[in-house]
């Protein structure tokens, strides 16, 4: 009885097809593994925040005071102005990055197609995470800290800040460059806590940095691709500049900014519409 013969270029392929597959699964896995620890993460730094957000509360219940004043969130001061102020802040921030990452040839931008009713419901959805974050991250985490310090505010803020900024060093194109840039997006949006006693001002700047990154001009927002955007975005690179597969929060311009920002704020903070009592 005869046999066939096998062709090489079959097993060739069957062989470069079975590497591809079992990289792809090791790929797959190794996406899932960072999932969830970074929701791990996620979870326990908001357990963190709510169990001294409780610690805040009693506290302010004790002493006959208004949980909602110490959470930041009384609308009695007209919050609109405060979230202005932030949006135009983190806005034209932002705007600089794109600018500066064009002009030295980190990325290039053609027109891209943007979908407003897609669009529209991601901007809703980082208004609400914006909301959630200065929330808990914020008027809970730091007022409670705050307590436990003795009443040291820049400590306070200085350690929000950095679980803040861990609970992004799990996201896509994560790196130690990225994680310092979230931990001093931390630091502006606390000190918008501490300076205004209310949370809008942080709340303006913390939706407009994403809104505008990602949903506005097409880059990556934190290792996510957020809508179309008005730009279809090439990163160029070199990833120490544009900040590579996270976006410009991991490069040294969006970095730079950072400490614009910390300034804008501490500046409004101080001359512009103040929330405290």
């Amino acid at each position: 009885r005869g046999f066939r013969r096998r062709n090489p270029r079959n097993s060739v392929y069957s062989a470069i097809k079975g590497d591809s597959q079992k990289s792809l699964a090791a790929g797959n896995a190794r996406v899932r593994e960072k999932m969830d620890a970074g929701a791990i993460v996620q979870l326990v730094a908001y357990a963190v925040a709510l169990a001294f957000g409780i610690l805040a509360i009693r506290n302010w219940r004790r002493r006959g005071e208004p949980v909602s004043a110490g959470l930041g969130i009384a609308v009695n001061r007209k919050p609109w102005a405060n979230i202005g102020i932030g949006i135009l802040i983190a806005g034209a921030a932002m705007a600089v990055i794109f600018v500066v990452e064009r002009l030295a040839g980190g990325i290039a931008a053609s027109s891209g197609a943007p979908d407003l009713g897609t669009d529209a419901g991601i901007g809703l959805f980082l208004a609400g995470n914006a909301l959630i974050d200065e929330v808990l991250m914020r008027g809970m985490l730091i007022s409670g800290l705050c307590l436990a310090l003795g009443g040291r505010q820049i400590a306070a803020v200085l350690i929000a800040a950095a679980v803040f900024g861990m609970t992004h060093m799990f996201f896509a194109g994560a790196s130690p460059l990225s994680v310092l840039s979230n931990s001093l997006g931390g630091v502006a949006y606390g000190l918008a806590f501490v300076l205004t006693g209310r949370i809008w001002l942080g709340a303006g700047l913390h939706f407009a940095w994403n809104f505008v990154q990602g949903p506005v001009l097409g880059l990556i927002v934190s290792g996510h691709a957020l809508g179309a955007g008005l730009f279809r975005i090439d990163d160029l690179g070199p990833n120490w500049l544009t900040g590579g597969a996270y976006g410009p929060e991991g490069g040294i311009v969006g970095l730079a900014m950072r400490f614009a920002v910390i300034g804008a704020v501490v500046t409004s903070g101080r001359l512009a519409v103040s929330g405290k009592p």
